[in-house]
């Protein structure tokens, strides 16, 4: 099957751009540059990308020639950038404007771009719920006070926030708070989580006794085939449906073709997996966590991902499949590349049936 239709977020002034980056994070960035991608004679939203500020500053040409790398690396024609900072002037006196603060990182950022082929064709700075254009400082544009960043439902945004919808995710405050929301349930919800682990555990020896491990494996697809289908109904995933699906995962086959489904749509395989994720404990959580990683990036989704890869190698940090994964995001390997090695995957299962 060819991959799910994707909404294609197209964004076009300054104020909807401010609007839609919380959006595109996933959670309201926080003293972070912002850079987007953008493909194509249209424009597209590609790969977003965070980074802290500081770091930002601090790294100096290197920081920036990354930044310029991981954009070609997307296939980027153009780019946006976006810094949200609320901080002051060494003195504390400043409000408001602050893009002096800020320009040469920007400028050197969109000189670096530029050399890689990858024109920035805005650049915004936004603090306190308002935006101001780097692009136009000096020349009267932008209003000193700054102008209200766009609050209107635009069309991007409401194909974005329907994506996010589908998949189980809402736009969070904070990075902590994507941190919080794929943390593994504590106290009497973990101690009951490890008694739905054991009895997983138990049942899967039994079957694989009974019936052997390619009986057992195709039950495990399966099962979680029906619980991919019944994960976006009210109930959701139970607890004990969870521990079932990450005990089957110890079975690499079963993971790796589960991985696969990502290639046809991500969205309904991520809410599935996310809600799988909530409700097991260490250390019958890593391959959980890494798949999610695996179809996070596969998708573009460079927050999550990273999320997941932490709580995978927190778990177990001999995970191959987390390491592997590191190891790309580490070179800035192109989600599209990820996406080949996983059709690849595909294709080799089909070859051992």
């Amino acid at each position: 099957m060819p991959p799910a239709a994707r909404p294609v977020a197209r964004l076009s002034e300054p104020g909807e751009i401010a609007a839609l980056v919380p959006v595109l994070c996933g959670f309201v960035p926080h003293e972070s540059l912002v850079v987007v991608s953008l493909r194509g004679a249209r424009k597209l939203v590609g790969l977003t990308m965070r980074f802290d500020l500081d770091w930002a500053r601090d790294g100096g040409r290197g920081a920036v020639e990354e930044v310029a790398g991981r954009l070609a690396l997307d296939g980027a024609e153009r780019a946006l950038l976006v810094v949200l900072s609320d901080q002051s002037d060494p003195d504390g006196t400043a409000r408001g404007d602050d893009r002096l603060a800020w320009a040469a990182l920007v400028d050197e950022a969109m000189e670096v771009c530029e050399a890689r082929g990858v024109p920035v064709v805005e650049a915004l700075l936004v603090r306190e719920g308002r935006w101001w254009s780097f692009l136009c400082h000096g020349q009267g544009c932008c209003p000193a006070a700054g102008t209200p960043v766009e609050v209107e439902p635009t069309q991007a945004l409401r194909l974005l926030a329907s994506e996010q919808v589908l998949e189980g995710r809402a736009v969070l405050a904070s990075r902590e708070e994507l941190v919080r929301s794929l943390a593994p349930p504590v106290l009497l919800a973990a101690a009951a989580a490890e008694q739905h682990l054991d009895r997983a555990v138990l049942a899967w020896v039994e079957r694989h006794r009974q019936e052997g491990a390619d009986a057992l494996r195709a039950h495990g697809v399966t099962a979680a085939g029906r619980l991919l289908a019944s994960s976006l109904s009210p109930g959701g995933v139970s607890a004990a449906e969870a521990a079932q699906l990450a005990v089957s995962l110890h079975d690499l086959r079963v993971r790796d073709e589960i991985a696969t489904w990502g290639l046809t749509d991500p969205g309904p395989l991520l809410a599935m997996l996310l809600q799988v994720a909530r409700q097991v404990v260490p250390p019958e959580d890593t391959q959980v966590c890494a798949l999610i990683g695996w179809v996070a990036y596969a998708k573009g989704d460079g927050a999550l991902v990273n999320v997941a890869l932490d709580r995978a190698l927190s778990s177990n940090p001999d995970c191959s499949l987390a390491l592997l994964l590191r190891e790309l995001l580490d070179r800035q390997i192109a989600p599209e590349e990820v996406r080949r090695l996983l059709a690849d995957t595909r294709a080799g299962l089909r070859d051992q049936v």
